[in-house]
C-alpha cells in the first residue's frame, strides 16, 4: 500500500526534477490562439471517441463536443470536473469542496453511475460504487490536448457503463510540450495552486516531460452559513515518454502519482498508475495498437470506508481496410480488478474484505461508405463477460449523411448496459440509509440496504438523431435529439427484513431491478465568430424523464435539471489582453432551486511568454446549492470565488 509520505516524496522528487530542467532550458512554446480559426476549422477538430479512429467532429455520428487545450485555458478552470461545465447538456454540480455530481442526460447525483470516464485510455470509473472519484482526477490541464465528451451511449466500443455518455481526456504528446512551464496563484476559496512542467528530448526520436502540481481548496459553506469542514489539498507528479523509432511506429509510456488530503486531514485518497501503448500504422491505412495499464486507488474517509482497488488492463485493437469503401475496427480486452476494504464508520458495513473480478471483452465494428462517401453506415457489437451478470451484448448502428458540404444528418440506435457495482452486487456489503428507529417489538433497528448477487444489468435502448449546419465560415448550428428507453434499473426494494441485534438490529432491504422508464430531450448549440477577435456560443439542453418504480424512480426523475442554458463569449480586445465570460442558467431539481451564475476571466500578456490572469466564479451570489444531500451527509453550497494566477513559458 502506498502511504502518504511515500507519495509526497514522489511529488517532491518530480517537482525538483521539473524545476531543475526549467532553469536549464529556454524555449517559447505557446499554443495557437483558436480565435484565429474559423468555425469551419474548429468543427474539423479531430476526435477519436465515437469510432475509435480519427475523424472530424463535424463528421462524427454522435452528439460530441470537444474542448480544446485553448478552450480549457480561456475558461480558467482548474480541473476536469470544472471543465465539463462547458459541455452543452452535461449536468455538473458541486457537492462539496472535493466532490462532484456529473452525468449526461439525466441520472445525476454524487454516485452518478452511467458516465464512463477515461484518461488516455485508462478507465477511472470505479467498480466500487460505479462512479468517479473526481478529487483524484487532477490532470495538469496545460498538458491536456482535448476533452472529448459524448452525450449518449458508447457501449459498443467502450463497454459496460458507457450508458449516458463517455468522457475521454486526451493528453498532449511529450513532443508537443517541450520547454518549461511554471504557474502559480491563489484566491479566497483556493488559497494556493501551483504547477511546473519541463519537456526535453532524448536522441532523434524520443521526447519526454515531467510535471508536478499542487492545489488547495478551503471549506465550502453549508446552507446555514457554517463550514462544511471539507477543505482538501491535492498533489500530483508524473512523467510521459513518446517515441517514433521509425515510420509508422509510435510508443508511449506514462505514469503519475496523486495524493489528496481530505476533510482537514481526517481522510486521504491516493492513486498511482502507469500506462504503456504501442502502435504500428501501415501504408494502406491499417493500424495495430496494444495498450496495458496498472492502476491502484486507495481511499480512507471518515464518511465512507477504507478501500484499495488494484486494476490491471490489457487491450489490443486493429483497424483494417477491407476494400475501397469499407473499414473494420476490432479489439480484445482483459481486465483484472482486486478490491480490499473494511468499514471505518457507521455508514458502511463490510463482511467480505477481499473481492476480485475478471472482465473479458471483444468488439468489432464495420463502417461502409456509400454515395461517393456522402453516406457512412457503421454497425458493431461488443461482447463482455463479467462475474456478476455473465455475458453482455451491446450492439449499435450509426449513420451519417452529407446532403451538402455544409450539412450533416446523423442517427444512431444503440444498446448499452450498466453492470452492478460492488456495493449493489455483493451481499457482504450493507449501506446505512437512515437513523435508528424503534420497532413495535420494542427493539431498535438501523435501516440498511444490502447487496444482491442476483441483480441483472441495467439496460438502455437509445435512439438518437442529429443535424449539423455550417451557416457560413463564421457561424454553425448543432442539433441533437434523443429518446432513451431504460429497463431493469437498480433501485432499493420495498421489502424489509428485521434482523435483531445488540444493541441495535438492522432493518434490511435489498437492491432490486425495479425501475423502468424513459427520458427524452436534446441539445442545441449555436457558435459564431462575428469578428476575428470575438467568439460567441449559446446552448440549450432539455431533459424530460418519466420513470416508474417507487421512491427510487421519483428521486432519479427529479434529480437532474430539465433546462440548462449557457452563453459563452471570448474577446481579444488587444494583441496581449483578452476576456472570457460564461453565463449559466440551471433549472431547479429536488431540494435545490434554480440558479443563474456567471464566470469571468481577464488576461494580460506583457510579453509572449508571460501571462497574468484574474478569474471569478459564481459571481452572482455569495453561495448557492447545486446538488441535493446524499444519504445522511448534507450537501455544501458552491461559493463565489476569485483567483489570480501567473503563468510563464521559457
Amino acid at each position: 500500500m502506498f502511504r502518504a509520505h511515500t507519495l509526497r516524496c514522489c511529488v517532491a522528487a518530480g517537482a525538483v526534477w521539473v524545476l531543475c530542467g526549467a532553469v536549464a532550458h529556454a524555449a517559447d512554446a505557446l499554443p495557437a490562439d483558436l480565435t484565429e480559426l474559423s468555425i469551419e476549422q474548429l468543427m474539423d477538430i479531430v476526435v477519436t471517441s465515437v469510432s475509435k479512429k480519427e475523424e472530424s467532429q463535424f463528421d462524427a455520428a454522435a452528439a460530441i463536443s470537444a474542448l480544446s487545450n485553448e478552450d480549457l485555458a480561456r475558461a480558467g478552470v482548474g480541473s476536469v470536473a470544472e471543465a465539463l461545465r462547458l459541455v452543452p447538456g452535461m449536468d455538473v454540480a458541486a457537492v462539496s469542496a472535493n466532490q462532484w455530481a456529473i452525468s449526461a442526460r439525466g441520472f445525476n447525483n454524487l454516485y452518478a453511475n452511467k458516465l464512463l470516464v477515461l484518461v488516455d485510455g485508462r478507465a477511472v470509473y470505479t467498480p466500487q460504487f460505479a462512479g468517479v472519484y473526481w478529487d483524484l482526477q487532477q490532470s495538469m490541464l496545460d498538458d491536456v490536448d482535448r476533452i472529448e465528451a459524448i452525450r449518449g451511449p458508447g457501449g459498443t466500443l467502450w463497454g459496460a457503463n458507457a450508458v449516458n455518455g463517455v468522457i475521454n481526456v486526451v493528453s498532449r504528446s511529450a513532443r508537443e510540450t517541450q520547454g518549461a512551464l511554471l504557474y502559480g496563484g491563489g484566491g479566497d476559496v483556493e488559497p494556493a495552486v501551483a504547477g511546473a512542467r519541463y519537456g526535453g528530448r532524448v536522441g532523434d526520436d524520443t521526447w519526454y516531460r515531467a510535471f508536478a502540481s499542487y492545489r488547495q481548496v478551503d471549506d465550502f459553506p453549508l446552507a446555514d452559513g457554517s463550514s462544511a469542514d471539507d477543505n482538501w489539498s491535492g498533489e500530483q507528479a508524473g512523467f510521459r515518454f513518446d517515441g517514433t523509432p521509425r515510420d509508422g511506429t509510435q510508443w508511449t509510456w506514462q505514469g503519475d502519482a496523486t495524493l489528496a488530503d481530505l476533510y482537514d486531514g481526517a481522510g486521504e485518497a491516493s492513486n498511482v498508475n502507469t500506462l504503456g501503448r504501442w502502435s504500428q500504422r501501415g501504408d494502406d491505412g491499417s493500424r495495430l495498437e496494444v495498450q496495458a495499464y496498472y492502476d491502484r486507488t486507495h481511499r480512507d474517509e471518515p464518511s465512507r470506508a477504507r478501500s484499495t482497488v488494484d486494476t490491471a488492463d490489457l487491450a489490443l485493437q486493429q483497424t483494417l481496410g477491407v476494400g475501397p469503401s469499407s473499414d473494420v475496427v476490432w479489439g480484445l480486452g482483459y481486465r483484472y480488478i482486486d478490491i480490499r476494504g473494511d468499514a471505518t464508520n457507521r455508514m458502511v458495513r463490510i463482511r467480505d474484505r477481499e473481492l476480485a473480478q475478471d472482465l473479458f471483452s471483444a468488439f468489432v465494428q464495420h463502417e461502409h461508405r456509400l454515395l461517393s462517401d456522402r453516406l457512412k453506415l457503421a454497425a458493431g457489437v461488443k461482447l463482455e463477460h463479467n462475474d456478476y451478470t455473465g455475458l453482455e451484448l451491446q450492439p449499435s448502428v450509426r449513420a451519417i449523411f452529407a446532403p451538402t458540404a455544409a450539412q450533416r444528418v446523423w442517427s444512431a440506435v444503440s444498446r448499452a448496459v450498466r453492470t452492478p457495482d460492488v456495493v449493489e452486487g455483493q451481499d457482504a456489503i450493507a449501506i446505512v440509509r437512515g437513523a435508528p428507529f424503534s420497532a413495535p417489538d420494542g427493539n431498535t433497528y438501523v435501516p440498511v440496504v444490502v447487496g444482491n448477487p442476483d441483480l441483472d444489468s441495467e439496460v438502455l435502448w437509445a435512439y438518437e438523431l442529429g443535424y449539423r449546419l455550417r451557416l457560413s465560415p463564421r457561424t454553425s448550428l448543432d442539433l441533437a435529439a434523443f429518446y432513451n428507453d431504460y429497463r431493469e434499473l437498480i433501485g432499493v426494494g420495498e421489502d424489509v427484513r428485521l434482523v435483531p441485534g445488540t444493541p441495535t438490529g438492522t432493518a434490511e432491504t435489498r437492491w432490486r431491478n425495479n425501475v423502468d422508464g424513459e427520458t427524452h430531450g436534446g441539445e442545441i448549440i449555436v457558435a459564431a465568430t462575428p469578428l476575428s477577435t470575438v467568439r460567441l456560443s449559446a446552448s440549450y439542453a432539455l431533459l424530460l424523464a418519466n420513470l416508474d418504480g417507487g421512491p427510487a424512480a421519483d428521486t432519479i426523475e427529479n434529480g437532474s435539471p430539465k433546462h440548462q442554458v449557457s452563453l459563452r463569449s471570448g474577446w481579444d480586445f488587444t494583441g496581449n489582453a483578452s476576456a472570457d465570460a460564461v453565463l449559466r442558467h440551471v433549472s431547479g431539481i429536488e431540494a435545490v432551486p434554480a440558479y443563474v451564475t456567471a464566470d469571468l476571466r481577464l488576461v494580460w500578456r506583457p510579453r509572449p511568454s508571460l501571462e497574468l490572469s484574474l478569474v471569478g466564479r459564481n459571481l452572482f451570489d455569495d453561495r448557492h446549492p447545486e446538488q441535493a444531500p446524499v444519504l445522511l451527509a448534507p450537501a455544501a453550497e458552491a461559493p463565489r470565488a476569485v483567483m489570480a494566477k501567473v503563468r510563464l513559458h521559457f
